[in-house]
């Protein structure tokens, strides 16, 4: 693995204590930061292989013997329900010939690779191996799925592909008060439909933009800047540790109603990918997962409240699709300015964009440790 000492002699980067500094200033990171291939590989290594991530909601992974397919960066993962109603995290990779167990969710009482037909527990333990009669020697109680750490969030599955890693709940504890009764209402929320994005452009690029909201007045003009107050007074937000936190008031419906009375949007992000929000009427959850140093892909499942005005999630869900979009097209177009290289780094206006500053540190403290 290539530290980042050798990155930064291979690309004449500044030092790490100018580096920590200019962010504390105000600067992004070095613009090498978002499509070097060695930086890409270094963040897999420290970032995406010992962080939390999303990978399903609670009721995919419900009864004994579900099974949910997901990633954590370059990790394919499958979270099962044990007959014990345990959740079990293992990496989705046969110990025989590194095939993956299962390709979609589903269930059953055991697992089978479906390239020789090797038979696992729910709990990852090798149960049977076809021949294995005939290898002298061979022990199925010494073989096992490697395991990774799962824990809840509410009704939010997490993995971390570190099992040693420190617990979610402790490193989301500066948010929890506030998630607590955003998650309580969005349990209620009933699943409408999944959006996919596919961007051509860092995974980074894509997170910092939803992490501020100094755009939304003249990129999302007809969308998420039409629906939701997004002026400084108005639009709020504030960095933890690991994590960040958005809420803003409801501005405009398209039909006649109290706004006064309505709670607003409200956003939790956890780093280094994963997000739930909500308001009145809509909420969802999501993530954004690197494909390349300079690709990557975002979903987000989102949910509709119960008895909900039609007219207003109708358009709800057309005004997220949009906004989402326009996301896209924005950060595919920012890549090309940093792949240039003609700019070294940008300049944050912390006031609005303090997020920014956070998510970035945390990323270099995490790649420079």
């Amino acid at each position: 693995m290539v530290a980042l000492a050798e990155i930064r002699s291979l690309y004449d980067l500044p030092s790490d204590g100018e580096i920590a500094g200019r962010l504390a200033a105000g600067e992004t990171l070095p613009v090498e930061f978002y499509f070097a291939p060695e930086v890409h590989a270094l963040e897999q290594e420290k970032i995406f292989s010992r962080s939390w991530q999303y990978a399903c909601h609670e009721s995919v992974v419900a009864k004994p013997g579900d099974y949910a397919v997901a990633r954590a960066g370059d990790t394919p993962i499958l979270v099962t329900r044990g007959e014990d109603g345990e959740l079990h995290g293992l990496v989705n990779v046969c110990r025989h010939r590194l095939h993956s167990i299962a390709q979609e969710n589903g269930r059953a009482k055991n697992l089978q690779c479906p390239y020789h037909g090797w038979v696992y527990e729910l709990d990852g333990r090798l149960k049977a191996a076809p021949r294995s009669k005939r290898e002298p020697g061979f022990d199925c109680s010494g073989i096992s799925l490697a395991p990774v750490a799962v824990e809840t969030w509410d009704q939010w599955v997490f993995v971390n592909p570190d099992p040693a890693a420190p617990s979610l709940e402790s490193l989301t504890s500066d948010i929890r008060e506030r998630t607590d009764a955003l998650n309580a209402e969005l349990r209620t929320y009933e699943f409408q439909v999944r959006y996919e994005y596919t961007m051509e452009c860092n995974w980074k690029i894509w997170a910092e933009n939803a992490l501020e909201c100094y755009h939304c007045p003249i990129l999302h003009r007809n969308s998420y800047g039409k629906s939701y107050a997004t002026d400084p007074e108005r639009y709020h937000v504030d960095s933890g540790e690991n994590t960040i936190w958005h809420d803003a008031p409801i501005r405009w419906l398209p039909t006649e109603g109290d706004l006064s009375s309505l709670q607003g949007f409200r956003f939790a992000y956890t780093f280094p990918s994963s997000f739930f929000a909500m308001d009145d009427y809509v909420g969802f959850v999501g993530s954004v997962q690197p494909l390349a140093p300079e690709r990557c892909f975002a979903y987000v499942d989102m949910y509709v409240r119960p008895g909900a005005d039609e007219t207003v999630v109708k358009e709800w869900l057309k005004m997220w699709d949009q906004t989402l979009i326009e996301d896209k097209q924005a950060t595919d177009i920012q890549q090309i300015g940093y792949r240039s290289r003609r700019v070294p780094a940008g300049r944050l206006m912390l006031d609005s964009e303090s997020p920014l500053s956070a998510f970035m540190t945390l990323a270099f403290k995490a790649l420079s440790s």
